[in-house]
């Protein structure tokens, strides 16, 4: 039986695919920090390594004896790394850059990397393919782009299997107990302001887009979790060094995601619009026929199954 290492897999998405490689029957260790990790997600699992990326001790540690990595483990709040841009560019690139090292120490050879759409440059085209620009316009999407090199550089030189998996926005839950606690996350924000009797707030409403609001794709963390097993398996059967979207292929603008929360919670939200926030692109929607082609992959999930799922984990 393969064993993955999950770094970050205690995380909102670390864990739904912790869950799932269970299932799909692979031994698993977790590696994690729990700073916004969660023990609820990880209860029944027994390999636990608790410790910070940066511990390049720890990190070696945690890799001997394992076959494959899953590295999701990053500070990703854009409006934060604009402002304090070194805290990213340390967490970030640091840690990747201890995970290979400790790959390469132990021999480990296969690697699926955790990345964003914010490596992208803003642009009016209806989708975003792997081959568009990538300008970032955070230090957090400049910190996975760099990310993105060094894997692609060491894979080079080292011989290594990796895919690099560009998130889109990640929303919904496979159980309850799995659910979103971000506090950076454009539906758990609004859940948390509506539980402290706050209007949730719209960030700019100036955007050249038809309501004014960011336009984002939204994917369902669970086909988010699957995408992971299908990059997973495509590194062990050959060598390759790719990056994929995975996203759902449709663009929904912030105003549209708050009309559905308000259908699911069943009342008026009372959002408010409040300034622009640094680093944010008027339009992202992902170009997904590349990772349909060679991985097979199909997102399944619709933003009201989404909305659904995050309110009822939300409220257990």
């Amino acid at each position: 039986m393969a064993k993955v290492l999950i770094v970050g897999g205690a995380g909102y998405i670390g864990a739904h695919v912790a869950h799932d490689l269970v299932d799909a029957g692979y031994e698993i260790r977790i590696f994690d920090d729990f700073s916004n990790g969660l023990e609820r997600r990880v209860a029944n699992f027994k390999d636990i390594h608790r410790a910070d990326v940066l511990d390049r001790k720890a990190v070696f540690s945690a890799m001997q004896g394992v076959d494959s990595v899953i590295h999701l483990a990053a500070k990703k709040a854009v409006g934060e790394s604009v402002e304090n841009p070194l805290k990213y560019y340390d967490n970030n690139v640091g840690g990747i850059i201890n995970v290979l090292a400790a790959m390469s120490a132990h021999g480990v050879k296969k690697i699926v990397f955790s990345s964003t759409a914010a490596v992208y440059a803003p642009n009016d085209k209806d989708s975003i393919t792997e081959e568009d620009s990538t300008v970032p316009l955070s230090p957090y999407g400049v910190t996975k782009l760099l990310s993105e090199e060094i894997i692609k550089a060491v894979s080079g030189a080292e011989r290594l299997s990796s895919i690099s998996l560009r998130y889109f926005n990640v929303v919904g839950s496979g159980s309850d107990e799995l659910g979103d606690n971000s506090r950076d996350n454009l539906v758990p924000k609004v859940f948390q302001a509506l539980g402290e009797g706050k209007s949730p707030e719209v960030y700019g409403d100036d955007y050249p887009t038809p309501d004014g609001t960011c336009i984002r794709d939204y994917v369902h963390v669970s086909d988010l979790s699957r995408a992971h097993i299908s990059a997973l398996k495509a590194i062990e059967s050959r060598e390759v060094n790719e990056i994929y979207n995975v996203g759902s292929g449709t663009g929904y603008s912030v105003h549209e995601v708050i009309s559905q929360i308000e259908q699911t919670i069943g009342r008026s939200t009372d959002a408010r619009v409040v300034s622009r926030r640094a680093g944010d692109s008027p339009k992202l929607i992902a170009g997904i026929e590349k990772i349909q082609k060679d991985l097979g992959w199909q997102p399944t999930r619709s933003l009201k199954e989404m909305i659904d799922s995050s309110w009822q984990a939300w409220n257990s």
